[in-house]
């Protein structure tokens, strides 16, 4: 069945393989790396700030990679860039899996991270160059909570496999390797300048141009994407540490802790839904309240047991849907090319994780993670005023 076939038919047959897609590549092989951070700290005689750096070159491999995505799907087609996002995921998984020296963990690391960037643009894409106009949100939000479905994945297996992360690590290269193969055999091969398109937006495709990624609208949504990576940055760097330190959480419990942010996360994948019964604007900025009370929640009580999990339960869905709405608004302005936008939302989404997480630590050390985390809330009601527009800015 070919692609045009297939966009009469549905989108599950795009949607599943992309979401496992994203499931191995940012759950697994990008976020799974700081669930394991005490075995590999033991294993290798690592200090933290070895360990930060291993880290944080994992962040710098991401930007990096979805730049080259942003650049190269357009020309090479959503499959090729698919195939290479996951060849990258698994070399890099297992490559940490195998690692004998800290400087092959390091490279590992490296590619495993790298591979979300190189996903996310080519699958945008594809969802707009196969899949009918009025189902795309719904899809391309739907491939986006694949990160959960990854981190709810990995945070079981550090619980069970914790002495023996090695395997962990080559059992997530194995499974990337499935869903490597699945998505070479049904990716659509076209970019959207050579695929299905509604005959309303036939016509030349702008030429990719700082000039047309820089327009008024899309300063509005890189504000956004920068505000949302910022906001939550000290959620996913400290909240572990706050539950651990001043609920006293075990292994077993801040594990746990961490599995709810991902599960949870899987309601992310109604965000386009939720953008089409209230509105871009509305879903944006109730989105962001709500992951600003969930940051709040955990500052206030990380004592009690039952707030922390609740605000596991609101930071995971919200912090997913939010990404997926950054998704949406950005094909919405760059529809004409759907991976540039998202591309380059999604790397400022990351830029304001890097700023988010450095200037978190550096208050944290002066002031402690509870105000850190008021101020971070405080960060994210701020990023909710910003209004989302839509239209597709001209370029020429």
């Amino acid at each position: 069945m070919n692609a045009g076939e297939q966009k009469t038919d549905g989108m599950a047959w795009l949607v599943a393989p992309g979401l496992a897609m994203i499931a191995v590549t940012y759950g697994l092989a990008r976020f799974a790396y700081g669930l394991f951070l005490p075995e590999m700290r033991e294993a290798f005689g690592l200090s933290e700030t070895v360990l930060g750096l291993i880290g944080a070159g994992s962040y710098v491999g991401y930007c990096v990679a979805i730049i080259i995505a942003l650049v190269f799907t357009c020309r090479a087609g959503p499959r090729v860039m698919v195939v290479v996002a996951g060849v990258v995921a698994v070399v890099g998984m297992t490559a940490v899996a195998g690692a004998p020296t800290t400087w092959v963990l390091a490279l590992g690391v490296l590619a495993a991270g790298s591979s979300s960037g190189l996903a996310s643009p080519p699958m945008g894409e594809a969802v707009v160059g196969s899949i009918r106009r009025g189902l795309q949100d719904r899809a391309n939000t739907l491939i986006n909570s694949g990160t959960s479905i990854g981190v709810a994945l990995s945070g079981p297996a550090a619980l069970l496999l914790a002495e023996q992360w090695r395997l962990a690590w080559a059992a997530f290269a194995s499974i990337g390797l499935l869903v490597l193969v699945w998505n070479a055999r049904v990716m659509p091969p076209r970019a959207v300048s050579g695929g299905p398109r509604d005959e309303t937006e036939a016509g030349d495709v702008p030429r990719l141009s700082v000039r047309y990624l820089m327009g008024a609208r899309s300063m509005l949504l890189y504000a956004a994407a920068t505000g949302v990576g910022f906001a939550s940055a000290a959620y996913w760097t400290f909240s572990r540490d706050l539950v651990v330190q001043t609920g006293d959480l075990s292994v077993a419990g801040s594990t746990l802790f961490w599995t709810v942010i991902g599960v949870s996360g899987i309601a992310g994948g109604l965000a386009g839904d939720l953008v089409r019964r209230l509105g871009l604007t509305r879903a944006f900025r109730a989105s962001l309240l709500c992951m600003a009370a969930a940051v709040g929640l955990l500052a206030a009580a990380p004592d009690v047991l039952l707030l922390a999990y609740l605000s596991a339960t609101l930071f995971g869905s919200t912090y997913i849907m939010l990404t997926g709405i950054i998704l949406v608004w950005s094909v919405s302005v760059f529809h004409e090319r759907p991976s540039a936008g998202l591309g380059a939302a999604f790397l400022l989404l990351a830029v304001g994780q890097i700023l988010g997480s450095l200037i978190a630590g550096v208050v944290a050390g002066a002031a402690g993670l509870a105000p850190t985390f008021w101020a971070f809330a405080g960060v994210a009601v701020l990023s909710a005023l910003i209004r989302p527009r839509t239209e597709q800015p001209q370029a020429t």
